[in-house]
Parts: C-alpha cells; structure tokens; sequence
C-alpha cells in the first residue's frame, strides 16, 4: 500500500497527463497536469455524473472521425493526435497513447498518458509559413537581383543563378574564392579599403561597382552589402544584393563623353585658334611661300580630322598621331622662335585604337599650362612606343611643372574618364619630371579593342 501510495504521488505529479476511463468513457483517474491543460479538477468531473471524456472532443482528431471511438479502449499502445476542448473553451491539441490493459494499476485497466502539443503545433505552423515567406522572398529575390553571402572574410559561400549568369562562372568556380575574381581594375584601392572598413564594423555599405565577367566583358551592379552578425554582434557573414545597372551606366557615360567631345570639338574649331594660325600662315607667304603651303595643308588635314573623326567613339591610332603631329608643327610654325618639338614613334600601331582627341590636347596642355608663360625657350616631346602588348604615350614639356593641388587640368580629367571607359586597361598618369617639366604617361592595349 504504501509503494502503490508512492506511486500515485509520482503519477500524479508528472509533467505529463495522465488518467483512466471506465467502460463509459468516464474518468476515474486524473492527475495534475491534466487539471493544468484541460482546466477541470478531479473533484469536477468526478462529481458530475454526466462528464464523460466524449466532452472534452472538439471534433475529429487526427485520423478520426467526430464521433469517440471505442475501439480507443480496447487497442494497445496506439498514437492520436485529439483535439480536446478545456474548461475555459480553449482548444488543445494533446499527443495521446494508451497503455496496454495487461497492465492494470489502481484497479483500473485503461489508463492513457497524453502531452500537450499545442505550443508546438503553433510554433510549426508559424515556421511553415515563416519558411514558406522565406521561401517566396527568396525566389523573388533571385528572380531579379545578383545574390551572394561571403564569410567574414569575404570568401564566397553562396552565389545565386543570377550572379553566375551575369559573371559567366559557374557556381563552383565562384564557391571558395573572393570577389577578386570579378574585380575590373576599376575602382581605386581605396574604394574597397573603405568598403571593407563600413561593413567590417556592422554598417550597410551601398555604392555602384564596376566588375569583370570571365569572358572580359565589363558590367555596372547597384550594390548593396549588409552584415550578418552573430550572437556577440560582430559580423560573421555578408549577404550582398545587387542589380545589373549596365545598361544605364553605359547610357550616362556615353552622355557624358559626347558631351566631352563636343567641349574638345569647339574648342579645337575655335576662331581663336584658326585665326592666329591664319596669321601665321599670312606672314610667311611673303617670307617663305612653300612653308606657307605646308602649313594650310596641315591646317587643312588638322580641320579634315575634326569633322570626319572627332565624333567617333575609336579611331585608328596612326591617324590620331597624324593629327596631333600636325599640330605639333602648326604650334610650332607660330612660336618658332621660343619652341622646340619633337615626335617618335616606335613600333607598329596598326592594331591599335584611341578615342580621338586624345593626343591634341595633352600637348595642347603641356604647351598652356607649361611652357606659354616659361621665359626662353621650352620644348616639348611626345614618343610612342609598344612594349610586352601595351602602347606607351609620353608627352613631356621642360616647363615650370605641377603645382600641388592643380594636377589635372579639364583635358586631362576628360581625356583620362573617355580612356578608362572605351580602354578598360588603360591608364593615365601625370607628374612631375625630375629634370624638371611635366610628364604625362598613357597606357593601354595594344592589341584593337
């Protein structure tokens, strides 16, 4: 009696319901924590004759009907799911199996152990449609954007379709490596240093990037990068979502550099500079009539360039070396007194290309902002050469070199954004010359774009 005594106790107070029924149905055991869920006391229900466990029955549990079956007593260690009402109208879904009648205990032979999965149900319920909105955002998602997650420390872990689409790598060459991968050579190192320095401390860093796909096109994505951050707050992952912008990246800067090239055309065509060079030309026809023939067919070509070639996105490089060359000797046949200038070409450039108004107007430059206000005599020197598949431009004056603060001029600053958009390797570079001077440096492909 006494470990039968102890064993209620136990029964009674386990975290899990459970109770008897007799043959109608109605409860003759019932411990706490069916009282917990279901809301009724055992003083309840047993001192009301007209409760049965048919009562608590909301409807058809799982794999039932609405109607209680019998055969619930009378079949051993089966699994329901029952949906009970409680006393407070609540509903509660119970996980409910019976023990084998070849065990009785206190006299009875139908005893049930039940655990309340309400909770549970709900929490799988909420995540089936958390996961099913993921699932919808996700698939949204790659519908549109270029998607990738990287570790902490930017190796790639995940690549969407559309990133491997656009990229022209495959998924498993993406997998492992960073975004150096797709790095065009654009951007200044400073501009991923500061990229690296948002995100690294948590921030969302946004920006347009200029990438490199494998087969050498170039494309333009609206980024935006966000920081996965772990339990401690520090960024372990970054999910970068971007948006293929080529299109009206390309559309801007075509704006943009024919715009340039208009500014360059009037002011290659400007009065000012034909009419001085007229004057020129006038004088020496009394002095020297066969330089004066020279330079109106040099006059003429220089005119002859601008009309037929200046608007074209590429020209020939012999071409623009023509023209720059003529006017080389235009400059100086009006400053012959006070101006040296000197011209080399080494190497063949048939396969070369150049956006026209290249050449003209570094020299243009070297002679305005280095020798015009040089007292004696100045120089400038322009060579051109190939080497290991790259063209090399110098153009060097021996003026009074660059004042910091004033590196680039206009030109400068058009010439290099037209370079590095229809030369995507191409470089400009200009300083100051340690014999003194200015030195501007061009390099691009050699091989035709």
């Amino acid at each position: 009696m006494e470990n039968e005594a102890r064993l209620k106790t136990v029964l009674d107070n386990m975290p899990i319901l459970f109770f008897s029924l007799d043959p109608d149905f109605k409860p003759v055991s019932w411990n706490h924590e069916c009282e917990r869920v279901l809301g009724y006391s055992f003083e309840e229900i047993y001192s009301d004759p007209s409760f049965s466990f048919q009562n608590l029955l909301s409807g058809k549990g799982e794999g039932e009907t609405t109607d209680f079956n019998t055969q619930l007593l009378n079949s051993d260690f089966k699994n329901w799911e029952l949906d009970l009402i409680s006393k407070e109208g609540k509903s509660k879904l119970v996980s409910l199996s019976n023990i084998s009648s070849e065990f009785p205990l206190f006299g009875s032979t139908k005893w049930f152990v039940g655990v309340d999965i309400t909770r549970t149900k709900e929490i799988e319920r909420e995540l089936k449609s958390s996961l099913k909105e993921l699932s919808d955002f996700q698939t949204a998602l790659n519908a549109v954007s270029i998607v990738a997650i990287t570790d902490k420390f930017g190796t790639i872990i995940y690549v969407n379709q559309n990133f491997c689409d656009i990229s022209g790598y495959s998924r498993d060459e993406l997998l492992g490596h960073n975004h150096r991968i797709i790095n065009s050579g654009y951007h200044p190192k400073e501009f991923f240093i500061d990229l690296w320095k948002t995100i690294s401390k948590g921030n969302i860093w946004k920006g347009e990037i200029k990438n490199k796909a494998k087969g050498g096109r170039y494309y333009w994505v609206d980024t935006t990068i966000s920081p996965i951050m772990d339990g401690n707050g520090k960024p372990y992952q970054y999910l970068a979502i971007r948006n293929d912008i080529t299109e009206r990246k390309e559309t801007e800067d075509k704006a943009r550099h024919a715009e340039n090239n208009l500014k360059i055309l009037q002011d290659r065509m400007s009065p000012h500079f034909l009419f001085n060079t007229l004057s020129i030309i006038h004088s020496y026809l009394q002095t020297n009539p066969g330089l004066a023939d020279s330079a109106i067919l040099m006059l003429a070509d220089n005119y002859r360039f601008l009309m037929d070639q200046a608007n074209q996105q590429l020209v020939p490089f012999d071409i623009e070396w023509e023209f720059m060359e003529n006017y080389l000797q235009l400059l100086k046949l009006r400053f012959s007194d006070f101006l040296e200038v000197e011209s080399e070409k080494i190497g063949n450039f048939k396969q070369c290309q150049i956006p026209p108004l290249t050449l003209q107007p570094l020299v243009e430059n070297s002679y305005i902002h280095g020798l015009r206000d040089r007292k004696g005599k100045g120089k400038i020197t322009v060579k051109a050469s190939i080497e290991n598949g790259k063209a090399l431009v110098t153009i060097r004056d021996n003026g009074k070199g660059l004042k910091e603060g004033n590196i680039y001029s206009r030109s400068i600053a058009n010439i290099s954004e037209r370079l590095k958009f229809y030369l995507y390797d191409s470089d400009v570079k200009i300083e100051n010359h340690p014999e003194g001077g200015a030195i501007v440096t061009i390099v691009f492909n050699a091989l035709k774009n």
